[in-house]
């Protein structure tokens, strides 16, 4: 465990500072294919960084926040795009932005046209709705709440064996949601605190989605979808419309999206596996892309305002991705056996509290005992 943390804070300290390099370039390197050049090793390198950790709980958020959200952050402002292409932005500002997933609230209140134009009944509801995506209406008792919820979970991961497996299964996507959402959102209140910016919450109430476009495009994981639609969707969009038309390059670009969240997908799991992939998680995303655009074609055929109330829908949807990731991605991380490390890591990260707390009890013990006065015979 003690060579894990020294890996784990020598892979953060080499992340540290090649972002610094990254601001150092970016501020005297004009955007395009040089600056592009220098930042190939910082880029390469991020691949190569988790390599060095093994654990579950450690491994994780390293691989998603570098290799994956700041290296697209990092190629987006290669052409001056991007959360950090904004040239007032501090070199802690830079650091904090690039390596820890937050996007500032500016960043991703213009919505891409394009999505809008397939579904403009959508933009209403998103507009009066912006506020309550600001991770200030989000209080830390909230996430409070919530790792109580996942110190509940992680206590029933003990008695497994004695629970039916479908139900563990729904158990362990429950804890990877609420996990999600409590990681993200406490770093992202921790940015806004230290940075005085505003940022937008990573999940926005998934469970009450009133269609897969909303559900993926503005509940789930919006810091990731975000990215997504910055690095992949627009110069995907933009590239191919005049040739194929409005709606067919919307179509393209949205599967090339969902196809390259199922690559860093990939990649992320075999981090935690070592293994040739399966590729049961990029056929997850395909098919999620594929009934994405059917349900717009559908939308645009039948009378948009015939809807099952979100009470009923937004249920429904929920319970449908969380099964189809059971039956598809889960399978595949289970076969890792990452259920199983990374309970053994809360139970070891359980013994070193504890380990700490008798360590602090018999400190103060005596200290208490030293300003006893001394009997005296």
């Amino acid at each position: 465990m003690e060579s894990e943390i020294s890996n784990f804070i020598m892979v953060w300290s080499s992340v540290f500072l090649s972002v610094c390099y990254c601001y150092g370039v970016a501020k005297v390197v004009p955007k395009g294919t040089i600056r592009l050049f220098l930042f190939l090793p910082v880029l390469c390198l991020f691949f190569i960084l988790p390599l060095n950790l093994n654990s579950v709980n450690l491994g994780t958020p390293t691989v998603f926040f570098i290799t994956w959200l700041a290296t697209f952050k990092l190629l987006l402002l290669v052409f001056d795009n991007g959360p950090l292409s904004d040239p007032s932005l501090s070199m802690f500002h830079f650091v904090f932005i690039t390596c820890f997933p937050v996007i500032p609230q500016q960043c991703t209140n213009p919505e891409s046209s394009s999505i809008k134009q397939e579904n403009p009944p959508k933009k209403t509801r998103n507009k009066d709705n912006l506020k309550k995506n600001v991770v200030g209406l989000r209080s830390p008792l909230h996430f409070a709440k919530k790792g109580l919820i996942l110190l509940f979970l992680i206590g029933l991961g003990s008695f497994k064996d004695k629970i039916p497996g479908d139900i563990v299964l729904f158990l362990i996507c429950m804890f990877i949601y609420i996990g999600l959402d409590v990681m993200l959102g406490v770093v992202a209140i921790i940015g806004q605190i230290l940075l005085q910016t505003e940022f937008e919450l990573a999940f926005n109430d998934p469970f009450l989605s009133t269609s897969l476009q909303d559900f993926w495009g503005h509940r789930w994981n919006r810091v990731t979808s975000t990215t997504l639609r910055a690095a992949v969707f627009r110069p995907t969009f933009y590239h191919v419309n005049q040739a194929v038309g409005q709606k067919c390059a919307a179509a393209l670009a949205l599967m090339g999206s969902f196809l390259v969240s199922a690559l860093m997908h990939e990649i992320l799991f075999y981090y935690l596996g070592r293994v040739r992939p399966t590729w049961s998680t990029t056929l997850f995303f395909f098919i999620h892309g594929i009934l994405l655009i059917v349900e717009s074609v559908v939308k645009n055929k039948v009378d948009a305002k015939w809807q099952l109330p979100p009470v009923i829908i937004g249920p429904l949807i929920f319970v449908f991705v969380i099964c189809t990731f059971m039956w598809m991605p889960l399978q595949e991380l289970l076969e890792y056996d990452v259920d199983k490390r990374a309970l053994e890591e809360y139970a070891a990260v359980g013994v070193f509290v504890m380990d700490l707390s008798k360590a602090f009890c018999d400190v103060g013990h005596l200290i208490l005992h030293s300003f006893q006065p001394s009997s005296t015979k």
